[in-house]
């Protein structure tokens, strides 16, 4: 994805604002106040994805892999993962 882009706080496009009233929804319930939260949205001949309760991007990252991980194995396969060499 060549043209992706990070921004913070405000949505920039149409699928990123689509996520505002999902996030207003779990924010409103005093059961999630520890909820981390990632929407995917595909449309557009895009993508767009939000983050929301992480720490960092490292955080959301290990957990969007542990995530495929178990959808991998609901799917009776394995997610392998294999360094590159650099340099």
């Amino acid at each position: 994805m060549p043209d992706a882009k990070r921004t913070e706080d405000e949505p920039h496009d149409r699928l990123t604002g689509l996520t505002v009233p999902m996030l207003e929804a779990l924010r409103e319930r005093a059961d999630a106040a520890e909820v981390k939260c990632m929407i995917f949205l595909d449309g557009d001949g895009r993508g767009g994805l939000v983050l929301d309760g992480y720490d960092s991007d490292a955080e959301a990252m290990t957990n969007l892999i542990m995530h495929l991980k178990a959808i991998f194995e609901a799917n009776g396969k394995t997610l392998v993962i294999a360094p590159l060499r650099q340099g």
